[in-house]
This record gives C-alpha cells, structure tokens and sequence, in this order.
C-alpha cells in the first residue's frame, strides 16, 4: 500500500459518495437527478459536496462509521492488484460475505468460491460480470479499507463486491482490466482497531 496524501473525513465520504452514486449509473432508468448528484460531489463546494454526501450514502452506510475510532487518519493511497496485496484483505464480517468466504472473511477465499458457484451472491456476480464487459466500466473510486498500520491486514469498509469482482477478473481469470497494475482507494489507519 503506497500513501498518497492525508485527507479529512468529509473527503473519504466524498470518494465513498462518488462510489455509490457511480454503481448506481448501471442500473438507472433515469441518469438525471445521478449527474446532479455527481456534479455536486465534484464541485469543490464544501456545502455541496455535504448535501451530497447525505443525499447518497444511506443510513446502513452511515452506521460503519461508528465502527471506525475517532482518532482514524484517512489517505488516498494506491493498492496494487496482485494476490500479495489482495490476500491481506478482509470482508466486513457480516452473514452474506461470511458465508461465500467460507468463514474466513477474506476476499481470496470469496473469489474462489463465487467463481465456482456465482448463484451465491447474485449481487456481486453482476458486478464481475459487468467488469468483464468492456462496454461498461465499473467505477473503482470510493473504495475504502481500514487498518491498524499502513502494511495491514486491511478491513474493507466499502467495495467489498467490487474487490471480490476485480480478484475473480484480474487474478483468477488473468483480465488484464487495470492496466497499470495499481487502483486508487481510501485508507483509514488507527492502532486502536475496528470498535
């Protein structure tokens, strides 16, 4: 994991924000209110960027944040995308990312076991198999992981079918989708751990 500058909490929930509001570009009928949404997220206008934040993240979003100590320093930082970097990911641990991890709660064994059995999880199924279109890209921003110390093990806090999708695609199926080997994501670090 390599740093890339420091950020506040307002901007994490920006990227995060940006995210969700991105995801939901693959499903919308209606793309209008989105791009409002998008433009407010990108205007620099801290006001703006806030309404959007709470116009976009739900309140499930918004309960992980009390999971995550006070004390939390937040950096863009660049991940590399290779089985070294992405076998210290964790999922949340939470009943539908236990289960297609076998109980480890790790993205190896997630990737696996859906690229066998993709009817598990329907939800992230979709997601790799949109990655696998090259017609329709899959936003990578926003994706956030915490840990205790800059080298991990690393909790994921948002992105969790995203990561499991780009371990199938990239590593498993030998896609290359990210051409410089390195994604861009949101690291908070705090030695006391998740709450």
């Amino acid at each position: 994991m390599m740093l890339i500058e420091r950020i506040n909490k307002q901007e994490m929930m920006r990227c995060w924000a940006v995210g969700e509001v991105c995801g939901e570009f693959l499903n919308a009928l209606n793309e209008g209110p989105l791009k409002q949404v998008l433009a407010w997220l990108k205007s620099g206008n801290l006001e703006l960027e806030r309404k959007a934040i709470f116009s976009v993240l739900k309140s499930h979003h918004l309960s992980l944040l009390d999971f995550i100590p006070e004390d939390t320093q937040w950096y863009k930082a660049l991940l590399m995308v290779d089985k070294i970097s992405f076998n210290q990911l964790n999922v949340l641990p939470v009943r539908e990312l236990a289960a297609i991890s076998n109980y480890t709660y790790r993205v190896c064994y997630a990737a696996n076991i859906l690229r066998k059995n993709p009817e598990l999880n329907e939800r992230i199924s979709y997601i790799a198999e949109t990655m696998r279109d090259n017609n329709r890209p899959v936003q990578l921003s926003g994706i956030t992981l915490f840990a205790k110390n800059q080298k991990g093990p690393y909790t994921i806090i948002e992105g969790n079918g995203r990561l499991i999708s780009l371990y199938i695609i990239q590593l498993l199926e030998d896609r290359n989708i990210i051409e410089n080997g390195w994604i861009e994501v949101v690291l908070g670090i705090s030695e006391a751990g998740l709450v």
